[in-house]
């Protein structure tokens, strides 16, 4: 779908999104396209500020706006300090938990202290930015989306940790989609299959996944962040806790 035609489909004018992860790869490209469609985006990161004021300066080029908010989700203050800059703006309307981490290895080869990083960042930092958001979308008809991988339900190599982080992700977004849908809050996931200038770049067998996407012919960056503006839309009011797999069918071929 080109940017033109899903102009006339979304329009999020007078709406405030936070996108963990906001300033780096797909983070980057999907607060781009929120800002574009009238979005004010807070952008969250936790290093590289250059990368992130550069990302600030695309949307303010084209446009948008937005505000950057650097906070380690592994750590509940910074979360909270996060939303005390998103309270000042008065509202919240858009949540989009992108921020991932992890380590590349053998299950069994995890240390503990990777995985408890692991799930502090790609599951508890959900749960803990949802609590802080639910009061600040009451009555605005709020939306919270939340980025997994096709690891969370296929065994990948050197995937266990994320793949296992993924899948309870997946699991949270159910739970609190059916808690929160009496608040007039939809909570969604989109599942995308292996993208370009992520960390999965770094993963040990990424050139083969890389070759195996180009050949099945995977959803792009692009399709993906469309998904993620669908689900953030008036549209998807009818779909509740639900995992949108976006990956041109690469995961069909696994």
């Amino acid at each position: 779908m080109s940017n033109d035609s899903l102009a006339t489909t979304f329009d999020f004018s007078g709406r405030r999104a936070l996108v963990t992860g906001g300033t780096r790869g797909f983070g980057a490209l999907l607060s781009k396209r929120l800002a574009e469609h009238g979005a004010h985006v807070y952008l969250n990161y936790v290093r590289d500020d250059n990368s992130a004021k550069r990302t600030l300066e695309e949307i303010e080029q084209a446009g948008g706006s937005g505000t950057l908010v650097k906070a380690n989700l592994v750590h509940a203050a910074e979360i909270d300090a996060m939303f005390e800059i998103v309270t000042a703006g008065g509202h919240l309307n858009i949540l989009v938990h992108n921020a991932a981490l992890g380590t590349f290895k053998p299950t069994l080869d995890v240390r503990a202290n990777q995985w408890d990083l692991t799930m502090s960042v790609n599951v508890r930092a959900l749960l803990l930015c949802a609590k802080r958001a639910v009061p600040l979308m009451a009555g605005r008809s709020g939306r919270i989306v939340s980025i997994s991988s096709l690891g969370s339900q296929k065994v990948l190599p050197s995937y266990g940790a994320i793949g296992t982080s993924k899948a309870a992700l997946e699991a949270l977004t159910r739970y609190l989609a059916m808690e929160l849908k009496s608040k007039d809050i939809r909570v969604n996931a989109v599942s995308a299959g292996p993208l370009p200038n992520t960390s999965l770049a770094l993963h040990p067998e990424y050139e083969a996944l890389a070759a195996q996407a180009r050949e099945t012919g995977a959803a792009d960056a692009e399709e993906v962040a469309a998904a993620v503006l669908f689900l953030c839309s008036d549209a998807a009011r009818g779909i509740v806790g639900q995992t949108m797999v976006v990956d041109g069918g690469f995961g069909l071929s696994m």
